[in-house]
């Protein structure tokens, strides 16, 4: 992929996929009909554009139509498609920017640093 660098990890989700870069900001590109790029929109796209809002986060999971991030202070926050509630935020209402899912903090991910 041209123009991709500085990443530490990335996840593939159904039809999308999205990469963490060494700043903790996040990028995806796919797929997007539910927001699982999480730009703000439902545009699909060929390249990369960064997720809205998005900082501080040390890994990502894709679902086949929704995207998660963890960020280094135990936070997680979703985006995409929520029709089962998978996005944790207590609703079933679809996003195409990040919401925060409610109750856990002080999450620590496999590879990830806990925060001090």
């Amino acid at each position: 992929m041209t123009g991709l660098t500085g990443v530490v990890t990335v996840a593939a989700g159904g039809n999308h996929s999205i990469a963490v870069k060494t700043d903790g900001t996040v990028v995806a590109w796919g797929a997007n009909y539910d927001g699982q790029l999480g730009d703000s929109t439902t545009t699909d796209r060929n390249s990369p554009v960064a997720v809205t809002g998005l900082t501080g986060v040390v890994a990502v999971a894709a679902g086949y139509v929704h995207s998660i991030a963890l960020k280094s202070d135990g936070t997680v926050v979703a985006w995409g498609n929520n029709v089962s509630g998978q996005l944790g935020d207590g609703t079933t209402t679809t996003r195409s920017s990040p919401v925060a899912v409610t109750g856990p903090t002080g999450v620590v991910g496999s590879g990830c640093e806990r925060p001090s």
